[in-house]
């Protein structure tokens, strides 16, 4: 008789592996929503990452257009190392507009695509810069920073006017190296998911004529 009723303590009842049957339902339940959640929230942060990029490249660009600078002498033939040259996807000018942590004075920049470094179809915006000095001996290499990757195409539109006392209108090109466009309008076509928007920049030069 002792003998029974120790091995019907050792056992459980039927009551008691429904309980832990419901237990354990309860937990995987939690366990599911947890993962959801922290998924969810690394998709938003992932979210925000992205979306920064596009604000940040957009004010660095902004300033540097805003401080562009004209050929400052008329009368000397022009250069197009001072010049502020336009094309329908590259933009080249002068600037007084330095980066956090580099020399003051005037930089010329350059910002254009770049596929060179990217193993998909997709290219990075580069923004190439270089310290404006008088001629010297000794050759300083430019500085070279990915804006944004992920882009598909660049198009900047100058509006101004062909002739100094004409009107002003868009044009795909800017070629006239004593004078600045009056607006500059950048605009990106991103790769990737389509939560990435860039909206157009359009900046005032507040020193055009």
């Amino acid at each position: 008789m002792r003998r029974r009723a120790v091995n019907a303590e050792a056992g459980f009842t039927l009551i008691e592996l429904l309980i832990a049957l419901a237990l354990m339902a309860v937990i995987a339940s939690l366990l599911v929503d947890a993962i959801a959640s922290a998924r969810q929230s690394l998709n938003v942060v992932d979210r925000r990452v992205t979306q920064a990029s596009i604000p940040a490249a957009q004010s660095v660009l902004r300033r540097l257009i805003i401080e562009a600078r004209a050929n400052p002498d008329a009368t000397d033939r022009a250069n197009p190392d001072r010049a502020f040259l336009g094309e329908p996807n590259k933009l080249g000018l002068v600037s007084s507009f330095v980066p956090r942590g580099q020399y003051g004075g005037l930089w010329r920049y350059e910002i254009e695509l770049d596929a060179s470094g990217s193993k998909t179809r997709s290219s990075a915006l580069v923004l190439t810069q270089q310290l404006v000095r008088p001629a010297s001996p000794t050759a300083v290499p430019p500085l070279r920073t990915v804006v944004l990757e992920e882009v598909r195409t660049l198009r900047v539109l100058y509006f101004g006017a062909e002739d100094k006392d004409g009107p002003p209108q868009w044009q795909d090109t800017w070629r006239h190296p004593y004078r600045l466009p009056r607006l500059v309008s950048v605009d990106v076509a991103l790769v990737g998911p389509e939560r990435r928007q860039w909206p157009t920049l359009i900046v005032a030069l507040p020193l055009a004529d």
